[in-house]
């Protein structure tokens, strides 16, 4: 999983687990490694403070191929890493089967963590005197619940999953009552994988910031949701497809604009872009990668796309002033590698087409850029002899 809540890349492979830090121009550095002996986890994330990792584990490495379903602990393992120390603290158990995903909540909820899972369960987690227990427990789902995340706080305790029955859903915490509150809605045919939340920006004073979702799907699509009076509903105009296999992940960027990338198994990355709300969304940059595509994040700043593969690699791109983005490190179980720029210009980089930047077609073309720069000094001999300074 690349880049968690602190601009950290959380790669997560076989059994171990890395963490490592890029910030502008900075090169990038691996600051834990956590050995998870012979289990294989699915993904890792840092609370807010970056002070604690939780990883959700599937099943060992080598799986018996001989039972239907994989052996494991299914458990949920929580380590403190602060001062370089890699403590383990807390083993979470209460899923029957892999853990695809967890999420952190806001501290200004306490300790909370959702976790979801292959046994259709969405779990939220509360720690309570250093130790953890089951706070709710959501069996509604008739299918794998393939993504979990919690909600900018300014929009209360919420959580949002994603279930291959096709549907999205929504548990919130009312606190005068002490209870959740989940509601469903149908958000892609052939299963959701994906969910992301959009930043609670632009709200007015006497109104509460506008809560969105952005999905995708086993349908190759991304759709926006937004929520009024806790109906939830699709944005429209809906996006035009881009993609021709699954959506495995959405990432909102935290930058306060409405620009959400979507990766998929069709080894590209789509990132799109609303000018305002209401408008059309439009497709601003297309990254053609190496892999199918299995996690995606922004940096803390919006600045940095963390996209991994299904090989536990990670590659940071990072956009240019001309709008196009560039690799700029990699991040594996060897550590992270600052992308060397080749003499005289850039990375690989990709525009709305995913074509080369316009400078390399230039230069693909040499004749015609000749044959133009001769035209000009002509026209400019001419102009200059007209004045009688030739």
């Amino acid at each position: 999983r690349p880049c968690c809540s602190s601009c950290a890349s959380c790669s997560t492979r076989r059994s171990s687990t890395s963490v490592s830090h890029s910030e502008g121009a900075m090169s990038g550095q691996v600051i834990a490694t956590l050995d998870t002996g012979t289990l294989a986890f699915h993904d890792a994330q840092l609370d807010y403070y970056g002070k604690r990792a939780a990883a959700a584990c599937g099943a060992p490495v080598q799986p018996d191929d001989s039972k239907g379903l994989p052996e494991g602990d299914y458990t949920i393992y929580i380590w403190d890493i602060t001062d370089g120390q890699q403590k383990l603290t807390g083993q979470l158990k209460g899923h029957e089967g892999p853990v695809w995903k967890v999420s952190w909540a806001h501290p200004k909820f306490g300790s909370l963590l959702a976790s979801c899972g292959y046994d259709m369960k969405v779990i939220i987690w509360k720690e309570v005197g250093n130790q953890w227990q089951r706070a709710f427990v959501d069996s509604s789902h008739s299918a794998s619940v393939n993504d979990v995340e919690f909600c900018p706080w300014e929009h209360g305790c919420r959580v949002a999953c994603a279930s291959s029955d096709g549907t999205v859903s929504v548990l919130t915490y009312i606190p005068t009552e002490a209870r959740w509150n989940r509601s469903v809605f149908q958000a892609h045919s052939c299963g959701a994988q994906s969910v992301s939340w959009a930043p609670a920006m632009g709200q007015q004073r006497d109104h509460a910031p506008a809560v969105r979702l952005a999905t995708g799907g086993c349908d190759n699509s991304v759709c926006i949701w937004k929520c009024d009076g806790e109906i939830w509903s699709q944005e429209s105009p809906a996006l035009l497809p881009a993609h021709t296999d699954w959506v495995r992940k959405v990432a909102w960027r935290p930058d306060g604009t409405s620009t959400v990338a979507s990766g998929s198994w069709d080894k590209t990355v789509v990132v799109w872009k609303q000018e305002m709300e209401g408008q059309p969304w439009r497709q601003v940059a297309k990254i053609t990668v190496a892999g199918r595509v299995e996690g995606l994040a922004w940096s803390v700043t919006g600045s940095l796309l963390g996209v991994s593969f299904d090989d536990g690699e990670t590659i940071l791109y990072k956009e240019t002033d001309d709008g196009r983005f560039e690799e700029v490190g990699k991040c594996g179980e060897q550590g992270y590698t600052e992308t060397v720029k080749p003499p005289g210009g850039s990375p690989a980089a990709f525009n709305v087409a995913g074509a080369p930047p316009p400078a390399a077609a230039a230069f693909g073309a040499p004749q015609e850029q000749q044959q133009a720069n001769a035209e000009l000094a002509a026209q400019q001999q001419s102009v200059l002899e007209s004045f009688g300074m030739m």
